[in-house]
């Protein structure tokens, strides 16, 4: 039987991973390791910068998250940490851990609109009560922290975004239709920043998987550690409809 791949290959003494050597990946950053593997080419240094601080802003949050307490139930229930952190990242979806892959795709489908017709393209979404992908946060009203950050990064380290004008774009369309300010999150701005690097819109829930990984660990961790099985919903909680 043969095999194909694009990724890794071993060597008498190393392995080739995108033409690189391992023996050399590891004197450098992990997150510019990762981003070799999954883009095929290693990060230039404002890249690599950025891509750090996109895996730390999907890191955690909080305890209430989908993939959080999905974990924390598994391991509730009796199971090892590997097989808790596994129902965690299997509960990540469409509607959780989503949002980078389909404003990425949102984004790809735009690229032959020109910038001074996105406006209008926005506008009439918003009209028509299509899904804008990447806009608006349950917790952050004023704004997402995270985009912030990111936003003051790429302006400390002059880095110039092909796909910023989104942002504007989609913000000034919210703001003339709907009459009130909802600003870019975070998933929005990594979708911008991803799809800056070239990155297939495929990735986009490996990337939130990759960074959201550690969290879900701690997660499972503190749950076998620390709390008692067996989790269950109060009944209080619980109201039966009948029918």
């Amino acid at each position: 039987m043969e095999f194909k791949t694009r990724i890794s290959k071993i060597e008498e003494n190393d392995v080739d991973i995108r033409g690189e050597k391992l023996s050399s990946l590891i004197q450098g950053r992990f997150t510019d390791a990762v981003f070799l593997e999954l883009s095929g080419r290693k990060p230039n240094e404002n890249e690599s910068v950025l891509f750090e601080k996109i895996l730390i802003c999907v890191i955690d949050h909080g305890m209430g998250t989908t993939s959080s307490m999905a974990t924390r139930f598994v391991a509730s229930g009796g199971n090892s940490l590997n097989t808790a952190v596994g129902g965690g990242i299997l509960s990540i979806g469409n509607y959780h851990g989503g949002a980078m892959e389909n404003a990425m795709k949102m984004i790809a489908s735009f690229k032959d609109i020109p910038k001074e017709d996105l406006l209008s393209k926005f506008k009439e979404m918003l009209t028509n009560r299509q899904v804008i992908y990447g806009i608006g946060h349950k917790h952050y009203k004023q704004g997402d922290p995270r985009v912030q950050w990111l936003l003051k990064t790429m302006n400390e380290i002059g880095y110039e975004s092909l796909h910023l004008h989104f942002k504007d774009a989609i913000e000034k369309a919210f703001e003339e239709v709907k009459g009130k300010k909802i600003h870019m999150n975070v998933d929005g701005l990594i979708a911008i920043l991803l799809s800056d690097w070239g990155f297939d819109p495929l990735l986009g829930k490996g990337i939130f998987i990759i960074g959201r990984t550690p969290g879900l660990v701690a997660q499972a961790y503190e749950e076998l550690k620390f709390e008692k099985p067996v989790r269950r919903v109060s009944e209080d909680e619980i109201e039966y409809l009948s029918e």
